[in-house]
């Protein structure tokens, strides 16, 4: 590994949608690691690990949580990021907290952003269209708007 190459990668998106899931599905690692959290199912601190990219880059990620009630500790991790992986579950496409997540991310002025649409396996092929269409008609105009889009399944390992 090149020690002197790193990135640090950051999660947002409306919670459930599959942030730490896909963080899990990237690196091995569940980044949950409250009691509380694997109780519930959902992430509340900051969770924190890395992979290595083929480059040798050491890639650190940042899991935030996507509650509303845990919106601090999301603008906490935000801050420093290189790029950010906005998370938008395909079977619902963005929410509230996807749209306060992507508020926070243009007033930090973070400019790169991947958008991962996740859990595909859910949906067909029509609804992933429009479900893409959609979501390119929400971002118009938003730090977001050129950002790349990738279909995932995290829980499947596909894309």
């Amino acid at each position: 590994m090149n020690q002197s190459k790193h990135i640090i990668i950051g999660t947002a998106g409306h919670i459930d949608h599959g942030k730490t899931t896909l963080i899990r599905a990237l690196t091995g690692r569940n980044t949950d690691r409250l009691k509380e959290e694997q109780k519930r199912g959902i992430t509340i601190d900051l969770g924190f690990t890395w992979f290595d990219m083929e480059d040798g880059t050491r890639a650190g990620i940042v899991d935030v949580p996507g509650h509303e009630k845990f919106i601090g500790n999301m603008v906490a991790g935000v801050v420093g990021m290189d790029l950010v992986l906005m998370v938008v579950a395909a079977d619902e496409g963005i929410m509230p907290q996807t749209r306060e997540h992507l508020d926070i991310l243009e007033l930090l002025g973070v400019s790169k952003t991947v958008l991962v649409l996740n859990k595909c396996d859910l949906v067909d092929e029509d609804w992933l269209e429009m479900m893409e269409e959609d979501i390119r008609g929400r971002l118009a105009g938003t730090i977001m708007e050129k950002a790349p889009i990738v279909r995932v399944s995290a829980a499947t390992g596909a894309g």
